[in-house]
């Protein structure tokens, strides 16, 4: 059960004397995004894991793909860093806040939030810690029947132009004229968007991107 899950990680935040956390996946392949998936001892999110998402910068999901380190703020961090790397980001609220980014074997990523007024952290404590937000994320994406898929080929923007004209009802040739491009090409972009989102044919395919946040 997920609710398992978003139990042991409320445990693992009040262990560093954190109250809360909000777990997200980052989804979307050229427009990366954080989706609330878990927060506190249910899964969900609430209306603070929306709002959080946000406030962040307009690149910090692209960030959370390629960072491996901690992010925080509020916090006083261990002195001994010795094989560990930390980095200072802007507040997202007035208490503390620690993001850890998590990633799967599979290239699935995400985030834990955890937040509080008094979070206190050794640097084995925040290794640990890591190590097993990592596993608990692992786990689930195993679970969840609607996971971030696999990462797919990166659309082009004009890929995505010509599937959010389709997912508008427009058929090839309305399309080819919209842009100025040739039926063939139009059609060509669709084969290929089609193919990387690993879909059975265009409808498929845009239904899939609107769930990815490719387009709306």
């Amino acid at each position: 059960m997920l609710s398992d899950i978003a139990v042991e990680l409320q445990e693992l935040t009040e262990s560093i004397g954190a109250d809360r956390f909000h777990l997200y996946l980052v989804q979307g392949v050229s427009k990366p995004r954080l989706t609330p998936c878990l927060a506190e001892h249910a899964p969900g999110h609430s209306v603070e894991s929306a709002e959080f998402a946000k406030r962040l910068p307009k690149r910090f999901a692209d960030k959370l793909s390629e960072t491996f380190h901690p992010l925080f703020w509020g916090i006083a961090m261990p002195d001994d860093s010795s094989g560990m790397h930390w980095e200072e980001t802007l507040p997202l609220d007035e208490g503390c806040g620690l993001i850890l980014p998590l990633a799967t074997d599979q290239r699935n990523h995400g985030a834990i939030f955890i937040l509080g007024q008094d979070i206190r952290l050794e640097r084995d404590l925040l290794f640990d810690l890591h190590s097993q937000c990592h596993a608990l994320f692992t786990q689930f994406i195993e679970r969840d029947p609607h996971p971030a898929e696999s990462a797919s080929p990166a659309i082009s923007k004009r890929e995505l132009q010509c599937l959010k004209l389709t997912a508008n009802g427009l058929t090839s040739e309305e399309i080819a004229r919209r842009l100025g491009l040739s039926v063939h090409t139009a059609n060509q972009y669709l084969a290929n968007t089609t193919q990387k989102l690993n879909a059975v044919n265009r409808v498929h395919a845009v239904a899939k991107a609107l769930r990815k946040g490719l387009i709306d």
